[in-house]
């Protein structure tokens, strides 16, 4: 099989070839009659429950996760070592794609009519945000969750079952994978305030040396 190389822009994406497998699942007429489940990926599950129902409603055995009991109050922290793996819960800890899908029917039978699943993009590498919401890149899968192959399997068993299937996808924000200088922005009241003009890199905004107003000054064709 030929190897896909990835994406690495947005111009490379062919938008008219794009359609969804299986044709169009439409939105309801009103979102607010769903009945939402919100699920971080990596705290929901890896796929090695034993004891759960599949997405048939057939009893799943062999797996190494037992089912919660209300008799394991605090069962996570009895031992120094058990604790010790709790507070280490900032990292991840094994939730996938291929585990979601396989509770899908769990999902259905709790009454869940749209799932709202955590953002599944390429995460950065210096940190373990297992929560998603430190994205390098929006247009890979992050190895952790699965592979883009696994997301296209998930939705359509969701789907399969009744269930909307959204994604979160923040894209007014992502990873800590920038940096300003110091002194780049200094909030300065043009009149001596504490708040008003900016200044950049040490040079007060709205002088015309700035390089930035420059810039800006062609563009907007300011006039002092």
């Amino acid at each position: 099989m030929a190897m896909v190389a990835p994406l690495q822009t947005l111009t490379q994406l062919d938008f008219a070839s794009l359609s969804p497998r299986g044709g169009l699942f439409p939105s309801p007429s009103a979102w607010e009659d769903q009945v939402f489940y919100f699920l971080m990926l990596d705290r929901f599950s890896d796929g090695q429950e034993n004891g759960y129902k599949d997405n048939a409603g057939n009893l799943v055995q062999g797996g190494t996760t037992p089912l919660y009991s209300p008799a394991n109050p605090e069962n996570a922290v009895k031992t120094e070592a058990d604790a010790a793996r709790w507070r280490e819960a900032t990292k991840y800890v094994g939730g996938t794609l291929k585990g979601l899908q396989s509770k899908i029917g769990y999902l259905k039978r709790l009454g869940v009519m749209a799932l709202w699943i955590s953002p599944i993009f390429k995460q950065v590498r210096f940190q373990e945000t297992y929560h998603g919401y430190g994205i390098q890149n929006f247009l890979e899968v992050e190895p952790h969750f699965g592979t883009r192959e696994d997301l296209q399997e998930v939705v359509p068993v969701a789907h399969a079952h009744g269930i909307y299937a959204i994604l979160d996808i923040i894209l007014n924000h992502a990873g800590n994978v920038f940096s300003y200088a110091g002194d780049r922005y200094i909030r300065e009241s043009m009149f001596g305030g504490e708040f008003g003009a900016f200044r950049t890199r040490g040079v007060h905004f709205f002088n015309e040396d700035n390089p930035v107003y420059q810039e800006l000054a062609k563009i907007l064709d300011i006039r002092r």
